[in-house]
Parts: C-alpha cells; structure tokens; sequence
C-alpha cells in the first residue's frame, strides 16, 4: 500500500465523488527519475453525484527524496495532473456537502455505531482490499475520514485514519497501528469490529460489484 484518497469535485456533467488507493507492484527503474504505482478507485453514488465508474488507473511519482511528492500524474481510465497543495487548503474550491449516506455498487456499504450509544450516523465506504472512506456525524460534529493500513502481504497490518478537515467537523488522526479491525458474524449478518483508538461496529449494508482491478492486487485484502 503506497496511499489512499479522495477526490471530488464538479464536472460540466455535475459533482462527482470518487475513493481510490495505490500500490508498489515494481521497483523503481534505475535512473529513471520516477516511480510507478499501480491503482484503483470506485465511484460514490447515491447522494447526488453523477455516475462514476470504477477506475484502473497508474500514478507516475518524481523519484526525489521529498516525502510528499510535489506533482503526481494519473493516467489509465482517468488522465490528471495532481498538484501538490503546501497548506493543505485548494483555493477558490467551494466543498460539497458533507452528507453522504450511500456509497454505490462498486464499494462495500457499511453502516457504523458506536459501542458505547453514542447518538449519530455514520457510513463507510469501503474498498474490496480494505481501505475505507467514513463519513457521518457525532456529538454535532460532521466528520470525514480516510483510514487504510500498512504491512507486508505475509506480516500483520496497521490500521490507521485521518480526518479532511472543513468548518464545523473533526479534525484529527489516529496513528498506525491504534486501530485494530476484525471480521466477524453479528445477528447472521458480516460485520467489522473496530477497537483500539474507536469502539464502533460496522454492519454490511450491501457488497460490492463490478470490482475489476489490476490483476497485480487483484488478490489483495487486508481481511482474507
């Protein structure tokens, strides 16, 4: 796993929403000056966007010592160039609402309770290999988070999340490794069970479809 994110945004045809996650499948070719990463991202329909598909993309990464690359180039079902933003803040850009309820068919749709009763929504958007999207509300506060792991194939994975901040919403992180999520079976029904920095439970609302990516992580979940 390379990075996770979420994109969104207005187009002549209207607003879109899409969640998508990179892997390293090859090393870098020597003195090339750029790296690879193979890609994918699904389409969040349901609360108003126009119908995005399913996306196999690849991302070309400057090969510089910076840890946030400057510029990223996406090419495959989707062509962008990506600019890199120092303050986190991209001007002159209004946000779409935060409501979202519905994630589409080429996500597993998660609904997500605290354990402890805490009153609120929350839905989870989340890919078949096992990064997700979260987004609701608690204590009337919106939040919107990305959460996704890190971990060889064959070693443990570390969980982690970050919230996208804007106005009245959470703004924080939880490191790698203080989320713990595992599989398991509630009333006949497929759940995740989160401890650690979260107590929540996530109940299967509806699975995934037309899920085709690159044959190179194809195989790839961070469930089994």
């Amino acid at each position: 796993m390379a990075f996770a994110w979420y994109a969104e945004g207005v187009a002549p045809t209207g607003p879109y929403r899409h969640f998508g996650e990179a892997f390293i499948t090859e090393p870098a070719p020597r003195d090339s000056g750029a790296s690879f990463l193979t890609a994918h991202a699904a389409g969040i329909v349901g609360n108003g966007e126009r119908t995005e598909p399913f996306m196999r993309l690849r991302f070309e990464v400057a090969s510089t010592s910076s840890a946030e690359p400057a510029r990223l180039v996406v090419t495959g079902d989707l062509r962008e160039e990506w600019k890199l933003q120092p303050d986190g803040v991209v001007t002159d850009y209004s946000p779409l609402a935060r409501h979202i309820e519905r994630v589409g068919p080429h996500l597993n749709e998660y609904a997500a309770r605290k354990r402890d009763g805490t009153p609120g929504f929350g839905v989870r958007a989340m890919l078949s290999s096992g990064s997700w999207l979260g987004a609701g509300r608690w204590r009337d506060l919106t939040y919107l988070h990305i959460g996704t792991y890190i971990g060889a194939r064959t070693g443990p994975l570390r969980f982690g999340a970050s919230d996208i901040a804007a106005g009245n919403s959470f703004s924080g992180h939880v490191p790698w490794g203080e989320l713990n999520i595992r599989a398991g079976m509630e009333g006949g029904r497929p759940v995740r069970h989160v401890t650690g920095a979260w107590s929540e439970t996530w109940e299967l609302r509806s699975a995934a479809t037309e899920w085709a990516p690159d044959r190179q992580i194809a195989d790839f979940t961070a469930f089994g």
